[in-house]
């Protein structure tokens, strides 16, 4: 494949859409990197690609998230950008992400603070609303703000993947090997940024066992990351029926009780 058709554009251009509206609604996982990145592998015919690209983006803000409304880095739509492009142009999918997909990442972030600043439009009507009572109106306000959601990730997907081919081969082109190189380095430091701002958030220091048993199975025993995450998932298991058969030990023996008494 050496170009995107329109279809593959608007279809990849849904997603992004749609895929910012389902973090804000329903939240299943449409707006997540490795899942939009897949999807638009699977469109342009290497989902493989895809997963390495989303995974790599993924990774880069493990334990990162809008927290109080803040804006963090568009690796979605950066994501699926750089899937579609390196994809159809044969781009190394790591270095591609660590060099094109960060850089978008962070752009992106501009238009996300754009979009919450023109939503604003839409709300300020609806209080005039409110005052009325026109429920219909609110209803109307609030489905209009889904616009500017949609095209602060729908758009600059449909722009680039619309024009941005040229654009890939040139700096693929002109950007000289070592400087390539470095970036591919980049991709496999910036996994480790991911992992370090989800460790400010875990209790380490409460449960440090966990880590150092992670630690041990990839460094000295050569497990994969997804074997790792398997034998966290037991533990995670583990503790969490441990700290609920005390809870659900008094819930029977309370329960045991009360029978007692009301057969008294």
């Amino acid at each position: 494949m050496t170009d995107l058709n329109f279809l593959q554009i608007l279809l990849i251009t849904a997603w992004a859409f749609w895929g910012i509206i389902d973090a804000l609604s329903w939240n299943v996982g449409m707006n997540g990197a490795i899942l939009a990145c897949l999807f638009t592998g699977v469109v342009v015919g290497n989902p493989t690609y895809g997963l390495v690209v989303g995974g790599t983006l993924q990774m880069t803000q493990l334990g990162a998230g809008t927290y109080g409304g803040a804006s963090i880095p568009n690796i979605t739509s950066s994501g699926m950008i750089t899937t579609a492009l390196g994809a159809i142009t044969g781009a190394d999918p790591v270095t591609f992400a660590a060099s094109i997909g960060v850089a978008l990442a962070a752009l992106f972030t501009q238009l996300d603070i754009l979009a919450r600043f023109s939503n604003t439009v839409f709300q300020h009507i609806a209080d005039k609303y409110v005052e009325s009572g026109n429920t219909k109106g609110i209803t109307l306000m609030n489905h209009l703000g889904i616009i500017p959601w949609g095209l602060s990730r729908g758009l600059p997907v449909f722009v680039l993947l619309l024009f941005g081919q040229g654009l890939v081969d040139t700096l693929m082109a002109i950007i000289p090997q070592w400087l390539m190189d470095g970036f591919k380095l980049a991709g496999g430091l910036l996994p480790v940024v991911g992992f370090a701002i989800l460790l400010r958030y875990l209790p380490v220091q409460k449960k440090p066992q966990y880590v150092i048993l992670g630690f041990v199975l990839a460094a000295y025993l050569g497990m994969t990351t997804l074997g790792v995450a398997l034998v966290g998932l037991v533990a995670a298991l583990i503790v969490y029926q441990n700290a609920s058969a005390p809870t659900a030990t008094a819930a029977a023996s309370t329960t045991v009780s009360g029978g007692d008494d009301y057969e008294e």
